[in-house]
């Protein structure tokens, strides 16, 4: 079974009443309440329905609090709605020992913490998560995206990409590389490394575009 999360903003801007907050960055006036929800599915997409659900109003005077980020431990950070997802699975796969379970997050979940979380015991919940970039880590003095590029090709993977706009719908190919890495905690962070592998995916053509009768 897979659980997938994400953020939703909720707008009450024309309907602005008592407690809402900003949704927003700071030079947009739009307010209402933030929600992230945990939805499972079955391994062939069928859904199962919500497995958590946060709700909350953003603080008018918490605005810009983004910039001290690095300072602020991860339970006085917006970030910290992946953790209690991803605990908020954990007490399903309790329930159901025989059934893996994967959590899957965007790259807002690239985060130390969610990785730390998820490793040192096999019976929790597989994370996987979705990284836009390498953020300057290094493994055995390489950056991360050069090691990957340099594993062996472990298969080929074809990705149905849907029509958008003019561009037609069509059949990507994926070369898949992947290896284990170390990952150093933040320097601001007294933590041990954590163990874990990364895959990486890339478009080895154009892709095939599909014909339509």
């Amino acid at each position: 079974m897979q659980r997938s999360q994400d953020t939703t903003t909720l707008s009450y801007t024309a309907h602005a009443c008592k407690d809402m907050g900003p949704i927003n960055a700071k030079w947009n006036s739009a307010v209402g309440l933030m929600m992230h929800d945990t939805l499972a599915f079955t391994e062939d997409g069928v859904p199962l329905g919500l497995l958590d659900v946060q709700c909350w109003s953003r603080k008018p005077e918490e605005a810009g609090k983004g910039a001290l980020r690095h300072r602020l431990p991860i339970e006085q950070k917006e970030s910290m709605k992946w953790l209690k997802s991803y605990r908020a699975l954990e007490q399903a796969q309790q329930l159901c020992s025989e059934t893996m379970l994967v959590s899957v997050g965007d790259r807002e979940a690239d985060i130390y913490e969610l990785f730390e979380e998820a490793t040192g015991d096999s019976s929790k919940p597989i994370l996987l998560v979705r990284a836009m970039r390498g953020r300057s880590r290094t493994v055995e003095q390489i950056k991360l995206w050069e090691k990957l590029s340099q594993q062996p090709v472990a298969g080929i993977q074809e990705v149905r990409v849907p029509r958008k706009g003019n561009r037609r719908e069509r059949i990507a190919k994926l070369a898949v590389h992947f290896t284990k890495i170390r990952l150093d905690p933040p320097k601001t962070k007294n933590s041990k490394p954590v163990g874990m592998w990364a895959v990486f995916a890339q478009e080895i053509d154009l892709g095939e575009a599909l014909r339509h009768p």
